[in-house]
């Protein structure tokens, strides 16, 4: 019986599919944007913050026009600074972060899009600089070596702008990482992206 129940879904998943067009479809393309880097130490301490850059190549799937799962690994820097009475302290990263976004969109509509979505992202943070300018003018750069890999919990939407094989998609999405229960500390960084796809 729960076998006949899941043939009879798969099959009205399936026609639906159908009647909208091919119930799956693949976009390739490139994402670029903007990143509004925020870092509380905790501790009531001033909160840094910064903004850096994030480009990056993959890969969407639309499902029945209705669900999408979008794969876009990606060079980011992040820049988190704040003054001090000393001067002005910068961390400043490298990253590779290899998000995995699901949302939900009418893909049925003929020229736009609006969707809504979460997932996760994997961020691979490799050497930085300390850097501290000092209110005379003079500046001292540390290096920060090594590597740390955390998650994020990705927040956002968009809009899909369809242009016959391409597609344009403006978006926002918030990039959590979880407060560390011991120190309190946490980041949150903002992407403004813009991707081009194409769509065969």
């Amino acid at each position: 019986m729960k076998k006949i129940a899941l043939l009879i879904v798969f099959l009205a998943v399936y026609s639906y599919g159908q009647c909208l067009g091919s119930p799956i479809s693949t976009r390739v393309g490139v994402k670029l944007g903007l990143n509004i880097c925020t870092y509380d130490p905790g501790g009531n301490a001033n909160t840094f913050s910064g903004t850096g850059m994030h480009f990056g190549f993959g890969m969407g799937t639309d499902i029945i026009n209705l669900v999408a799962i979008d794969m876009v690994p990606q060079f980011r820097s992040t820049n988190y600074t704040r003054d001090e009475v000393l001067g002005r302290r910068t961390y400043s990263y490298s990253n590779l972060y290899f998000p995995i976004f699901l949302s939900l969109k009418p893909g049925m509509l003929p020229l736009i899009s609006p969707y809504i979505g979460l997932g996760i992202g994997f961020n691979i943070q490799f050497k930085g600089t300390d850097r501290f300018e000092f209110n005379n003018g003079t500046a001292v750069d540390t290096p920060i070596d090594g590597s740390t890999t955390n998650g994020k919990l990705i927040v956002g939407g968009g809009v899909e702008l369809k242009l016959t094989k391409f597609r344009l998609t403006p978006e926002f999405t918030a990039n959590i990482q979880a407060r560390d229960e011991n120190s309190e500390e946490q980041t949150v960084d903002y992407h403004i992206s813009l991707g081009f796809y194409y769509a065969p």
